[in-house]
């Protein structure tokens, strides 16, 4: 349509100097068509302004650099701050008011979330570095982030570990250390391991990982107790400063039922903080042993190291066959290993565990691929690594400083994508062994040679912890996936903390195993002073209860519903400690600070010379105010030279009429 505006503004100049000119014309003057072409640009003009067309034009805005600072308000930091923490609010909000002279600097508190501009609060009973780094590079991609700077001590204790956090753009990361990196007199237990399922009467280990600082010379008593009855105990000489170990127990797994154990240390001469002396787990003693169908095309030495591994936990018994046939009623079992082969006629919906080497028969590499869909039957080395961000269990310390030395294994050309679900991967990233929860739920191993992991580990660590954690995990992962019970109540978390809410699931399932939550379910949670009642929610086909925060102590469990005429109970058992998670760690972690500086490109500073981080800043060339250009229309309206050229053009021809003695 301009086009149109343009013809009319010219039509409409045209005929007022067309009129200026014809009265014009008779008069004596020197220049006659002056008069008239003044009018024509003055008319056009006007006619123009008043239409006001758009036109488009170049229109460039700034944008000065975000700088994002990320302030650590956990309780540990007020702690690692001490009487420091006035003087550190004075320099930081100082650096903070000399950033904001050339920067737009936001402000966010963090801990187990993230809490705009207060930072200063020092409540949160946990803390989460690397959620806090994602989120808020995440909030902020359209922005023009200069940096993101952390002042924090570096103790995380929820989420996945800060170093291995992959920003959606790379932004430089300035990191603040806070707090004392002094190695503090403490013993604590760092994690414990254990099957969460046991057969009554079977031999059960459990491990836990213990930490001790500070405390060279001295030895760790540390006792194993059930239902607060101690049960064993050892002794551990301390012969540096930083001892980090695992150590075993084990023990009969009774009465049936829901079992609580816990392992602590005893108080050692000189250790200030106690609350991390111990940590307890919950493991459920059934009368019914796991029965496992092991499948495979000829004898190997992996399959001895499987059928080892299951058959010592006391858990499971075994059906072994090595020419093709199926020694039972499939129904009978609760999972299958599929040992680089898989028979034509198939496991129904068993859950099962494949394993792929060098001697695959063609059922396996189609189940596999069906899976999958990116499989490539070539042989091909692959060397272990442990992928940090897998959660659906824990191994031991020693399990995870093993596993990226272990010998290759020999697999096949499957590129699966490595996600939380994948325990071990290649150095190319594809996932070795993977956990895959679903209807049947399966795993994925690429790779034969457990046996030679068993001689390695053996040679070097003096244990065979590994390979049999690996191999006892996978099958209570798969054997959980078929369940009997037509009620079963789940929990995500049987060992909480005060400040966790306790989060309840059950699952009820018609006898064609359809999951169906039509009839209502009742929850009792019960511990030594009262009783709580409670009706599930329904969830999508799933029922689902969050009964909050609960205070110390161990509670049972029990939920009921009625079906058909009939009343199904399950029962489960959470422990609720008091320990706040803030007080398992007190040593400030600097190098966790330096590297998360050093894999971002920024620089470390400590709580003491901070004040150069404007300088570190400013001395960034990367960190730059954009130009934003963007094509736009713009009312000619807009452009105000205008009304002063036509105010000019029409005092210039006033002019002219005047100082030739023209009257009109």
């Amino acid at each position: 349509m301009t086009w149109l505006y343009w013809t009319i503004a010219i039509l409409f100049g045209l005929l007022l100097a067309v009129l200026t000119y014809r009265k014009d014309k008779h008069k004596d003057i020197p220049v006659k068509w002056l008069p008239a072409t003044l009018r024509f640009f003055i008319g056009s003009m006007t006619a123009l302004l008043l239409l006001a067309p758009a036109f488009p034009g170049l229109s460039n805005s700034e944008e000065r650099p975000h700088i994002i600072w990320l302030q650590d308000i956990s309780s540990s930091t007020q702690q690692s701050l001490g009487q420091y923490a006035g003087s550190f609010k004075q320099k930081e909000q100082k650096v903070i008011e000399q950033l904001s002279a050339k920067y737009t600097v936001n402000t966010y508190g963090f801990g187990s979330k993230l809490i705009k501009d207060s930072i200063y609060t020092y409540t949160e009973k946990a803390t989460d570095i690397a959620t806090a780094l994602t989120d808020i590079a995440n909030q902020n991609q359209d922005k023009n982030i200069g940096a993101i700077i952390i002042a924090s001590d570096g103790i995380y204790n929820q989420g996945a570990n800060p170093a291995f956090v992959q920003l959606p753009n790379p932004i430089p990361v300035y990191t603040i250390a806070l707090g004392d990196s002094t190695t503090p007199k403490d013993a604590r237990i760092e994690a414990i391991h254990a099957n969460k399922i046991a057969t009554l009467n079977s031999t059960i280990e459990i491990f836990a990982d213990i930490i001790i600082t500070g405390l060279d010379g001295t030895q760790a008593n540390i006792t194993l107790s059930q239902n607060n009855k101690s049960i064993a105990t050892q002794t551990v000489s301390i012969h540096n400063n930083s001892y980090t170990g695992s150590i075993s127990f084990s023990t009969t797994a009774q009465p049936a039922g829901v079992q609580r154990y816990t392992i602590s240390i005893a108080p050692i001469a000189g250790e200030r903080n106690l609350q991390n002396n111990s940590l307890s787990t919950i493991i459920e003693v059934t009368e019914k042993k796991g029965r496992i169908l092991l499948l495979a095309a000829a004898p190997h030495p992996d399959i001895a190291t499987i059928h080892t591994a299951l058959k010592n936990s006391g858990q499971y018994t075994v059906d072994l066959s090595t020419n093709g046939s199926i020694p039972g009623d499939l129904n009978s079992y609760q999972a299958a290993i599929a040992y680089q082969y898989y028979p034509a006629s198939g496991l129904g919906d068993l859950p099962v565990w494949y394993i792929l080497g060098t001697q695959n028969n063609a059922d396996i590499l189609r189940k596999v691929n069906a899976l999958t869909g990116n499989l490539n039957p070539a042989a091909r080395a692959l060397n272990p690594g442990l992928n940090a961000g897998f959660n659906l269990y824990t191994l031991p310390s020693t399990a995870k400083q093993s596993i990226p030395k272990m010998p290759p294994l020999n697999g096949v050309g499957l590129t699966l994508k490595s996600g939380n679900n994948s325990i071990i991967n290649d150095a190319g990233g594809s996932s070795i062994w993977s956990y895959h929860q679903g209807n049947p739920s399966y795993s994925i191993l690429n790779g034969e040679g457990l046996w030679r992991w068993n001689i390695y580990e053996y040679k070097n660590f003096h244990n065979q912890q590994t390979t049999t954690e690996l191999v006892r995990q996978t099958i209570n992962f798969l054997q959980a996936a078929k369940d009997d019970k037509p009620f079963r109540l789940i929990l995500p978390k049987n060992n909480l903390t005060d400040n966790e809410p306790l989060i309840i699931l059950a699952e009820l399932r018609n006898p064609n195993g359809t999951l169906n939550n039509v009839p209502e379910a009742t929850l009792s949670l019960k511990n030594l002073s009262n009783t709580l009642t409670y009706n599930f929610e329904k969830a999508g086909n799933s029922y689902r209860i969050n009964a909050g925060l609960l205070a110390a102590g161990t509670y049972n469990i029990t939920a009921k519903v009625s079906l058909n005429g009939k009343t199904y109970e399950d029962a489960a058992l959470c422990y609720v400690s008091d320990i706040p998670l803030e007080a398992l760690r007190t040593q400030a972690d600097y190098p966790l600070m330096h590297q998360l500086a050093r894999q971002h490109g920024g620089a470390f500073f400590t709580q003491y010379n901070f004040e150069k981080l404007t300088d570190s800043l400013l001395a960034n060339q990367q960190i730059q105010t954009k130009i934003h250009s963007r094509i736009e229309d713009k009312p000619l309206v807009d452009y105000k030279w205008l009304f002063f050229l036509i105010i000019a053009l029409a005092a210039t021809e006033w002019f002219l009429r005047k100082f030739w003695g023209m009257t009109a």
